[in-house]
């Protein structure tokens, strides 16, 4: 008893499987094995197993309709390709020449069975195992709910491919401006190596400098911790250090660049307490 499964592909005309699929035997016709003609049907509730070739794929579903079959599974004995079946188009008539019975059409309204198709791989296994069965073969037709490769093929194209290629380039600029804005930050080892002092108000009545934080826009009090950037600026140690870290490595008010190890010495030396 072997119990496997077959990928297949539902013809584009014909009805669909239903829900509840087509359940048959499985048996090569032996009087038209491409299912080109009528046949004798072998078994009542058979599902006809025939070959591509000899004619189109409609006629062959057409024939094993006649002949009793309640649904065809065409294999392609050389192809490992996937197809998908199609019924031919309406021949085109020239206006001279008219003929009463066209030899295509694309009405395929009298076709009431399923049929389905097996590229070579798929095919040569399920038709040997059927040989090797005295009896015949129970087969299991079933809906595919999954979308067709193909299609899936272009929606990787069409949609994800383009949506992928987008994520890649705004990570990429994410990451650009994660750099760039960290670069514009001083580092906190910088920072806490500026002077501080301690604000003292009676200190600063007779000078003429700012008795309020910039950053903040306090007053300062006395007993305030002040840092002193290298631009002889200062502020409230806990504002300077988060806009120094967070912000920008620039003073507030000149824009000076605090990690500038140039100007550093210099200015610190011109804005001694």
């Amino acid at each position: 008893i072997s119990n496997e499964t077959f990928h297949d592909r539902i013809a584009s005309f014909g009805p669909r499987l239903s829900a509840n699929g087509k359940i048959g035997y499985m048996i090569e016709p032996l009087q038209d094995t491409t299912g080109c003609s009528l046949v004798e049907a072998p078994i009542t509730d058979w599902i006809a197993l025939v070959s591509r070739g000899g004619c189109s794929f409609v006629t062959k579903v057409r024939y094993m309709q006649m002949s009793g079959a309640i649904a065809v599974v065409i294999g392609d004995p050389n192809n490992p390709g996937w197809i998908t079946m199609y019924s031919p188009g309406k021949k085109k008539k020239k206006k001279k020449k008219k003929k009463k019975n066209a030899p295509y059409y694309c009405d395929t309204s009298d076709i009431l069975i399923p049929s389905v198709y097996m590229p070579k791989r798929e095919y040569i296994k399920l038709l040997n195992l059927s040989k090797l069965l005295n009896t015949p073969m129970v087969a299991i037709l079933q809906p595919d709910d999954n979308v067709t490769w193909p299609l899936i093929d272009v929606l990787i194209i069409v949609i994800v491919s383009p949506c992928l290629v987008l994520v890649l380039i705004y990570a990429s600029w994410k990451l650009r401006q994660n750099i760039l804005f960290k670069r514009e930050l001083a580092p906190v080892s910088v920072v806490s190596k500026l002077s501080v002092k301690i604000f003292n108000l009676n200190d600063q009545k007779d000078q003429e400098e700012p008795e309020s934080c910039t950053i903040c826009l306090e007053d300062y009090e006395s007993g305030n911790e002040l840092r002193l950037l290298p631009c002889n600026h200062y502020y409230h140690a806990v504002c300077v250090d988060l806009w120094l870290t967070t912000k920008k490595k620039c003073c507030p008010i000149c824009k000076t660049d605090v990690t500038n190890s140039e100007v550093t010495p210099l200015l610190l030396e011109a804005g001694a307490f």
